[in-house]
C-alpha cells in the first residue's frame, strides 16, 4: 500500500486538479513518486513533489518540483507563491468546470 499525500480539487465539482507528494525538507534531493506520477498521468493532471520547512513562527518555505515535466528542477517558493500556484490550477479549470456559471 502506498499513500497519496494530497489531491488538489475543484471546490465546485470536486474534479482532481493535481496530485501532490509532500515531505519535510531535510535537504534531501529525492523522494519516490512513481505511483503518484502514474496516477496523475492517467488522470491527465499535474503532479508535484513538495518539500516543506518551517522557517519562522507559523511560516513555511517550499521546494517544488513539477513531476510531469522532464528535466524539471526544484523551485523555491514561499507560502504565497505556492498558494498562487494552486489557485492558478483552479482558475484554469473554471473554463471546463460543469458548475462554473457561464456569462
Amino acid at each position: 500500500m502506498i499513500d497519496v499525500d494530497s489531491v488538489e480539487c475543484c471546490p465546485q465539482c470536486y474534479e482532481p486538479l493535481a496530485m501532490i507528494e509532500t515531505c519535510y525538507d531535510k535537504g534531501q534531493k529525492y523522494k519516490s513518486t512513481t505511483l503518484l506520477k502514474t496516477l496523475a498521468s492517467r488522470l491527465q493532471i499535474p503532479s508535484f513533489l513538495v518539500f516543506y520547512k518551517k522557517v519562522g513562527q507559523g511560516s513555511l518555505t517550499f521546494r517544488i518540483k513539477r513531476l510531469w515535466l522532464s528535466n524539471a528542477e526544484f523551485e523555491l517558493m514561499n507560502e504565497d507563491e505556492w498558494v498562487r500556484e494552486l489557485y492558478q490550477l483552479q482558475h484554469e479549470h473554471k473554463q471546463h468546470c460543469k458548475y462554473e456559471t457561464k456569462v
